[in-house]
């Protein structure tokens, strides 16, 4: 059935270009805030290209990315420390497995604490059937509190808690 959006399609032609994003990239440039989120989202709208996101914690310009993604990830300060919550993203189009419930928050840390998170998902690309294709997300997300960030932060770090909910989906 060519051109249909069939079992056989649903971007496995493309788990080649899918697979092969490396899971080593650049350091991102941070800022002098503590409280830091790094994102690098793998998106099958994006040709598998790596798109990284650096700030700090309070910055409102993560409500206002493009392209649309599902920011499931939510982050406070607590005290003198942060909690990590994750929730399971666009709830109505992911089609592959998620974890049936996950504690909240997810991971609390203190300063020096950095918690890394690894999830994927193929999603509906519609919830009412206008639009029968998938599409597929990768996301591989950092929170850490710092007493002085600078750019070489990431060099030495290394998770207090590494969170991995990635599935196989070819």
């Amino acid at each position: 059935m060519s051109g249909s959006a069939g079992p056989r399609h649903r971007a496995a032609p493309d788990a080649g270009a899918r697979l092969a994003v490396p899971r080593v990239h650049a350091l991102p440039q941070l800022t002098g805030d503590g409280t830091i989120r790094h994102e690098v989202m793998v998106l099958e709208s994006e040709d598998f290209v790596p798109l990284h996101r650096v700030r700090t914690l309070r910055d409102p310009a993560w409500d206002q990315d493009t392209p649309l993604r599902p920011d499931n990830l939510r982050v406070r300060r607590v005290g003198d420390g942060f909690a990590v919550t994750l929730l399971r993203p666009w709830d109505g189009m992911l089609t592959t497995r998620w974890p049936a419930w996950l504690p909240s928050p997810l991971f609390e840390g203190g300063l020096g604490d950095a918690v890394r998170i690894d999830w994927n998902g193929r999603f509906r690309s519609s919830l009412f059937g206008s639009n029968r294709s998938y599409f597929y997300e990768e996301h591989t997300v950092w929170v850490t509190l710092q007493a002085a960030p600078t750019d070489s932060t990431f060099l030495t770090l290394a998770p207090t808690k590494h969170i991995d909910l990635r599935t196989t989906i070819y």
